[in-house]
């Protein structure tokens, strides 16, 4: 874990404190695991990492889970923050599309 990829993330979060970094870089962590996994399964996040739209999505998610880790089950969340869902299938299709011969063809 980079420090630089912490301050980025509380940077993201408007979080000024440094008490919570522990909870932050858990957070991280778990975040970029899911979202590889959905991009595809048993996938690994340094894959991803150089992307813009894995970093953005990573950062939205993280923020999402740091804001509302107290909600009660009486409250209704989405699992996923907004567009990270889109940033996912996006990257999903760029996996798909594969390089044979000079040519892109989709799998």
């Amino acid at each position: 874990m980079v420090m630089d990829e912490l301050q980025s993330i509380k940077l993201y979060c408007k979080i000024d404190q440094n008490f919570e970094d522990d909870l932050i870089i858990e957070f991280l962590e778990v975040v970029k695991l899911q979202i590889s996994d959905a991009i595809e399964t048993g996938s690994d996040p340094v894959t991803y990492s150089d992307d813009p739209r894995f970093r953005l999505a990573v950062k939205k998610q993280v923020k999402e889970e740091y804001e509302h880790r107290g909600i009660t089950s009486d409250t209704d969340r989405y699992p996923l923050a907004n567009g990270v869902l889109n940033i996912i299938h996006q990257l999903r299709y760029k996996n798909d599309v594969v390089e044979v011969g000079g040519i892109s063809e989709n799998y």
